[in-house]
Formats: structure tokens, sequence, C-alpha cells
């Protein structure tokens, strides 16, 4: 059946339940065949007997359906000089199960495959037309100006197709930015299925992307109890805040617990919270986020692990109380470094700690985070982060472990140092050497 010869009444049933045109074809080909139905109807309506301003509202109203179907099948095809259809996903596909989606997927593939039904297609699949982070669309190109009489190999190489690569990039950046920008709760889920994706692709290439992806990043907020971008994180930061901070391990309850985490949030600092692998690794390589000074200049600011460094949040004189007291009792600190036997690189008097007696911080770019992740890549089972003991003068666990020492009790000072160091571990996130002896020595305390 010719779709241009559709009645006014079977074409605004199609309208309404988006069925199938006669005669196969799908979405595509009703689409193509809108424009030319409509000025049939249009044309009808104006050339009978009532005048125009009898029917201006029947024609209205044709515009107006016309237009609902425009923006409804807009995500579907767009057709220009060049053009792309995003896959579901970005528009409600993490609300289906993986079935669903990748029926979805397949449904909106055989959409595509008939509105190519073109004269002359190219390509089926081109994979250097998107880059890997933004894998999860699919869509159609049309561009007049491609080299046609060449082989695909040298089609891939072709600099139009880089012209089109980076249209079709900024395009969907600017999409999901105004989902940001528009419509949070979409963009949330949306982030739930894909923003490991989106997260893998400014950490690779050496962080070649981190400027171009960055905006779109979101990390769970201690502080705010949400996901937070990283501009909202630093337009809430306090003029005296010096860094970014964050803990990165496996559960936003547990790291928010870190002795270090809550000294942060106890200055009246926000903390991102990293659950995934990948999340240390995007933002070391990132380094840094724009910040405009208390002047209103272009300025950055860096981010800091909780676990790592100097936080920046002592003074000056209770950075020399922690040296001097570090000084003093070094040869209690080197006893017990002696007593992990090469477990730790340091002992020493903690700045960052307020009620715990202990913890583990990481001296150097490795963080202990980063070290539990590449541990279980295959061939970096040697990688380890330089870890330092750190105590608190403050607590009464200080001076017991005093007392051992100045009694010259070497087993007690060596069984102390070895449960300490064991919480330490836990308190991190890490499996304990040797679970047995350590509930063997916990129990032996309780006798």
């Amino acid at each position: 059946m010719d779709l241009t010869q559709l009645s006014c009444e079977d074409f605004l049933s199609r309208l309404a339940s988006k069925a199938p045109a006669p005669g196969g074809g799908g979405a595509a080909a009703l689409v193509g065949a809108a424009g030319v139905a409509l000025g049939n109807m249009v044309g009808n309506l104006t050339t009978g007997k009532k005048k125009y301003a009898a029917v201006e509202a029947d024609i209205q109203a044709l515009n107006a359906r016309a237009e609902v179907l425009r923006k409804e099948l807009e995500a579907l095809v767009q057709a220009d000089a060049e053009a792309f259809a995003p896959l579901a996903a970005a528009y409600g596909l993490p609300k289906n199960t993986p079935e669903q989606a990748a029926h979805k997927a397949a449904v909106l593939e055989s959409a595509l495959d008939a509105a190519c039904a073109v004269p002359l297609q190219i390509m089926e699949k081109c994979a250097d037309l998107l880059p890997d982070y933004f894998s999860f669309v699919k869509g159609i190109v049309d561009s007049q100006d491609l080299s046609l009489n060449i082989s695909r190999e040298m089609l891939q190489k072709d600099n139009q197709l880089k012209l089109i690569h980076n249209a079709l990039e900024k395009k969907i950046k600017n999409e999901l930015h105004a989902m940001l920008a528009n419509d949070r709760q979409k963009y949330e889920e949306f982030w739930k299925e894909f923003g490991r994706q989106i997260k893998f692709g400014a950490y690779s290439d050496y962080g070649m992307h981190a400027e171009l992806l960055r905006d779109l990043l979101l990390f769970w907020s201690a502080k705010e109890q949400k996901m937070v971008t990283l501009q909202e994180y630093v337009d809430k930061m306090p003029a005296e805040q010096k860094y970014i901070y964050f803990a990165a391990g496996d559960s936003t309850d547990r790291l928010a617990k870190l002795p270090a985490a809550e000294l942060v949030m106890d200055k009246g600092y926000d903390v991102l919270l990293l659950t995934e692998d990948v999340d240390e690794f995007c933002l070391q390589i990132m380094r840094s986020y724009p910040r405009k000074d208390a002047e209103g200049k272009d300025g950055t600011v860096e981010f800091k692990n909780v676990n790592s460094g100097d936080l920046g949040l002592e003074t000056e004189d209770e950075k020399k109380a922690a040296e001097d007291a570090t000084a003093e009792n070094k040869p209690l600190f080197d006893a017990m470094k002696d007593a992990l036997d090469g477990k730790v690189k340091e002992v020493k008097v903690s700045t960052r700690l307020k009620d715990h007696p202990v913890c583990l911080s990481a001296d150097g770019p490795l963080s202990i985070e980063m070290e539990k992740v590449l541990s279980k890549q295959p061939g970096s089972e040697g990688v380890k982060s330089d870890k330092v003991l750190e105590l608190n003068v403050n607590h009464p666990v200080f001076a017991v472990l005093k007392a051992a020492q100045e009694a010259g009790d070497t087993d007690k000072l060596k069984k102390y140092s070895a449960l300490l160091y064991a919480q330490a571990q836990l308190i991190e996130g890490l499996p304990v050497d040797d679970p047995a002896a350590y509930a063997e020595a916990v129990c032996s305390l309780m006798k």
C-alpha cells in the first residue's frame, strides 16, 4: 500500500497507536511518510467548500498531533547531515532487567536497519564512530561527504569519520549534561547502570578524556547522604578547605566510620565515599578539579585520600607536637616496627586520630585501597603500598605499650604490636595475616 494514500482517519489512528506502517518499514518508514500524508490531509481540508477559518482548528489539531509523534520518535531517529539514535539506556533502560534491555536493543537495531534501507549502506557497524565510554549508544550516521571509492579499512582512517566522531561525542555529552541538569532522578538511574563505564573513560588513556567527562561523574557524599557531582562538592567547600577529601573502600557505611573520615567531617568538611574499584584511580589520574580562589581567580583544588599523607587539618603547633612525640618515643616505635617484621614502613604518632587507638595510612602514591584492587589483577600479586602504623598518644592503649617497653617485656610488646596491627588492618578492610593467631591473642587477654 502507498503510505502517502492513507486516509486521514487511518493515519491519525496510526499516529495515536504508533502501529507499524502497512507493508513493513517500521517506525522509520512511518516517519518518512508523515510529511507527505500530512500534506495530503491539509490539502483535502483546505480545498473543500469550507473556508480556511472553519477548518483552522482541525489543521492546528493535526499539527499538534504530528508534533507529539515527532517528539516521541526523536530519540529513535534524528536525520540530518549526521544523525544518531540513543539506545533506550539513557531514557529509562536502568528500570529494565538485562533481558528486557537486550530485547530493546535488538528491537532498536532492527529499526535502525530498516531506516538504513537506502541505496547504499557503507558499514553496518563502525566502532570508530564512538569512544568506548559512550558505547551504550546505538545509532545511524547519514553523511553525503564520506569517501565511497575506497575500502572499508581505509574509510576507518578517513578524516571525515573523525569529524563525525567528534560531533557525536560532543552531542552525547551535551545530552547527558542536559539530563543531569533537568532530570536528576533519571540521570542517577542512568548512572547506576553506566556510571562505571564513564569513570573508566575518564581514567583510561592516561586521563586524556578526564576533562571531557569530569562534570558527568557522581560520587556519594558522606555529609549530604546523596550522590553529588564534583562541582557541587566544590561549590559547598568552606574557603579554608585545602583539598577534596575522599575515602575508598567497599561500603559507604564502613568508610564513613573510618577514624580519618570522622576527623575530616568533625572539621565541617565533606568526604566523598568511593565504593567501586575504578573510583580512586579515576580521581588520582585527574589529580585536581577547577576552583576559584577567594579573589575569584581561576585555580584548582587537589584530591586527597583521608588515609594517605598529610590531610592539611592540623596547625603548625599540632604538627610540631606530633613530631616531638615521635622523637621522644622513638625507642618504642623502633621496637614495634621490628616486632612487625617489615609489615610497616614506619610507626609514628598520629595527627588523624581522635578516639581510636590506631590506624594504618599509606606513604606514597599507592594507597591501601589501590593495593587491594591491584592485588586481584593477574601478575600484580607483589604490589604493596608503604604502610605506616599511626598511634594515638592520648589513648590508654599507648600508656600500656609504653609501660611494657619500659619494663623490658619484649614478648608482651610484640603481642600487643601484632594485635594493634591486625586491628588497623580490619579497620581498613584488609584481611588479617593470621586469623588463628589473632583470635588466640585476643583470647589470651581475656584470661
